[in-house]
């Protein structure tokens, strides 16, 4: 009996602001995020390709941002190797 063993590597997209934070930094050609103050807005830019996102934002609203910018890439990305899992949203 002839058995095989393939492996692949399957690409998850996070799903809490930390890993997307983290996914961000490592996968994107350009990332910075500046966290503001009280006193000033926040700032988040990332690239890849020719995708980019750059969006000012309250502090408070920093999950919710990051999601934005985070899906906004992942759209984009193409994994070296591997599949994307890409999450079926309902209509």
């Amino acid at each position: 009996m002839n058995t095989t063993t393939t492996d692949i590597t399957l690409h998850n997209p996070s799903s809490c602001t930390c890993g997307r934070i983290i996914w961000l930094t490592v996968n994107c050609e350009f990332f910075i995020m500046n966290l503001g103050t009280h006193e000033r807005d926040a700032r988040i830019d990332a690239k890849i390709g020719s995708a980019y996102k750059g969006m000012d934002f309250r502090p408070e609203a920093l999950k919710e941002v990051v999601a934005e910018v985070f899906w906004e890439m992942w759209d984009q990305w193409l994994p070296a190797e591997g599949i994307k899992v890409t999450p079926v949203t309902n209509p």
